[in-house]
């Protein structure tokens, strides 16, 4: 058992389609690669071409990987190192570094905001979507810390005017986080927070859905075809294994811009 104060409600964006339908049906959900990200600036860190100088002593194993591509020998490595310096340097200025870097990786964004109406437009199908709720837990006991990515634990993103500055002999893991976890300053409404895999990449896994899966939000534009399949899905859920799994509906505040959702423990309130 998770104590309240050791938990997060995360939010996912999604149109009403049969994969995100399977999100909720099959548990499991889409890990993307930060390469197929929409913004075209994201994950695009400024790396310090001169870092490559350093490449030897700090990452020889990178070094020893470039030597291999070019088909040299441990001792051809140290009389082509000035071959193998360009190389590296080419590999920052053209891109491919951070492309080799995030091929691998595969990310889930999250939002600690389910009713921003840009979201929902954008994500969520201009209003005809729906938004997964997850309570996450924060902590647990050491033996469950493996399930971590399975709970879907994010990370924050912070919001900048300046890219990462980032060196090539860094830790590639810390890289990884240190590229991924910062955007512009443009994209401050998103409130995002990223669940982060370098262990299976890219791909479509399953998460703990039972476990972290709370409720479904469909949008204001929602049809009602639509909506009552979700009913049909949730009722039969919560019939089985997931009794406290719930629907809601959006609505439009009636005096101001914005939504809410009538019901909802956190997200209900109505504006007089």
């Amino acid at each position: 058992m998770f104590l309240e104060e050791n938990v997060v409600y995360r939010y996912k964006y999604l149109p009403f389609n049969e994969n995100s339908i399977k999100t909720i049906v099959e548990g499991s959900i889409s890990f993307t690669c930060p390469l197929a990200f929409n913004d075209p600036f994201d994950c695009r860190p400024y790396v310090c071409p001169n870092s490559a100088l350093d490449i030897s002593a700090k990452r020889p194993d990178l070094y020893r990987k470039v030597g291999q591509e070019l088909g040299l020998s441990p001792a051809k490595r140290i009389m082509s190192k000035s071959v193998i310096l360009k190389r590296l340097k080419d590999r920052v200025e053209s891109g491919k570094w951070i492309t080799d870097l995030l091929v691998g990786v595969g990310v889930v964004s999250l939002s600690t905001d389910a009713l921003n109406t840009l979201m929902w437009s954008h994500y969520a199908d201009f209003h005809r979507g729906f938004v997964l709720e997850f309570r996450i837990p924060l902590r647990g006991r050491e033996e469950e810390a493996k399930f971590a990515r399975d709970r879907l634990t994010p990370f924050p993103v912070r919001y900048s005017e300046n890219r990462p500055h980032v060196e090539m002999f860094s830790n590639p893991h810390d890289l990884v986080e240190k590229i991924l976890l910062t955007k512009s300053l443009d994209w401050a409404y998103e409130a995002e927070e990223r669940v982060v895999d370098q262990i299976r990449g890219p791909g479509i896994f399953k998460y703990r859905r039972d476990d972290i899966l709370r409720s479904i939000i469909c949008g204001v534009k929602m049809p009602l075809d639509d909506f009552n399949r979700l009913q049909a899905v949730v009722a039969a859920l919560a019939e089985s294994f997931m009794p406290n799994l719930r629907i809601f509906r959006a609505e439009e505040y009636p005096r101001k811009y914005g939504i809410h959702v009538p019901g909802h423990p956190r997200l209900g309130n109505l504006a007089p």
